[in-house]
């Protein structure tokens, strides 16, 4: 597990500053921030549907190293927070892989093959698409050994105690279900007994966040750096903190650390265009939204930024087709709404997005 964004993706965080979604006119003489959007990705739920024919296919890729295809072997599970196991598949030689007639909702897909690191990653599955693509990264374990990540991260879980790991697999599982006290449970008394443990007090902090504790939080991640400072993830999470907390300058230079460690982080690169963005550098925030749309197509949530973005460079085409594109691939969103309404509003202005 190379990266925690990677393992458990935040979920929208209560109290987040929103940079606003700005009202668009013909003549775009003013903007007004009218809509909150959140810095990571949506709550877990899980909708079912009684007809078979609302149900989507996942076309997946592993990549692995740089971006080449990975080339057979690695497994891929696909997990329901609530009820476990969904399905289980294994890559091909073009490093493909597929799961047929996934259930509306929202999963975590965990790829793993021998000399990676394990991959989970968050997945929104919608109906209204009859074929949703995602792509997977694997990170090799030689070159983390050799100083271009985490060091030792394998050999320091496997070096756990029987007793102590199984605690460390029941907090991670119990973190996957959104059941913050008890993963805090399991996880401290991880900590408690390996002190040492980076990795353990990673997670740790990931579950304090999610419990809303933010100052545990950032203790939990700051130990972690002291005890190894090649944590990429650690200084992203802190970079989200800084971020929430309105010193942006800060948050931007966490963010840039933690990317240097962990280039692939699409939550690292989205959450510094938000940065960006909140210090006006909307060029450089373009490219980072840019890139973590690269890395996660899945996650369209990415072009309301996008749109946000346009709108406050007064370039009105380009946000309506970002709006919309949002709209086409997230229909039933939980911003789909107020998108919807903007759409309309800047197609009764006048505005078309460009040719």
């Amino acid at each position: 597990m190379a990266a925690i964004e990677q393992s458990f993706p935040a979920p929208p965080r209560r109290g987040e500053i929103p940079p606003g979604f700005e009202r668009a006119t013909a003549r775009l003489k003013r903007v007004t921030p009218r809509f909150a959007v959140a810095a990571a990705t949506a709550v877990l739920s899980f909708w079912t549907f009684p007809l078979a024919a609302q149900t989507t296919k996942i076309d997946g890729v592993v990549r692995v190293g740089t971006g080449q295809e990975e080339t057979g072997g690695a497994t891929v599970k696909l997990y329901d927070p609530q009820l476990g196991l969904v399905d289980s598949t294994m890559t091909n030689t073009q490093g493909r892989f597929y799961f047929q007639g996934v259930r509306t909702g929202e999963y975590t897909l965990v790829t793993s093959k021998p000399g990676y690191y394990t991959k989970e990653q968050e997945l929104k599955v919608q109906f209204t698409m009859a074929e949703q693509y995602v792509t997977v990264f694997l990170t090799p374990e030689g070159e983390l050994m050799k100083g271009k990540g985490n060091l030792q991260v394998s050999a320091a879980e496997l070096a756990l105690p029987p007793k102590i790991r199984d605690e460390f697999e029941k907090g991670k599982n119990e973190l996957r279900k959104r059941k913050y006290a008890a993963a805090i449970h399991h996880l401290k008394a991880v900590t408690d007994a390996q002190p040492q443990f980076a990795l353990g007090l990673e997670v740790l902090g990931v579950a304090y966040y999610r419990s809303g504790d933010s100052g545990k939080a950032a203790a939990a991640f700051q130990k972690a750096l002291e005890l190894d400072s090649k944590r990429g993830e650690c200084y992203i999470q802190l970079g989200l903190l800084s971020y929430e907390q309105n010193r942006f300058a800060e948050s931007q230079k966490y963010l840039q650390t933690g990317l240097g460690i962990e280039p692939d982080s699409w939550f690292g690169h989205y959450q510094l265009g938000l940065t960006l963005f909140a210090l006006g550098n909307y060029p450089q925030s373009e490219t980072e939204l840019r890139k973590a749309e690269e890395l996660d197509p899945s996650y369209h949530e990415v072009h309301v930024r996008l749109g946000n973005l346009y709108l406050r460079k007064a370039e009105a085409a380009k946000a309506l087709a970002e709006f919309e594109h949002y709209l086409r691939k997230d229909p039933n969103g939980r911003f789909a709404p107020r998108v919807r309404q903007v759409v309309k509003e800047m197609r009764t202005a006048g505005v078309a997005p460009p040719t």
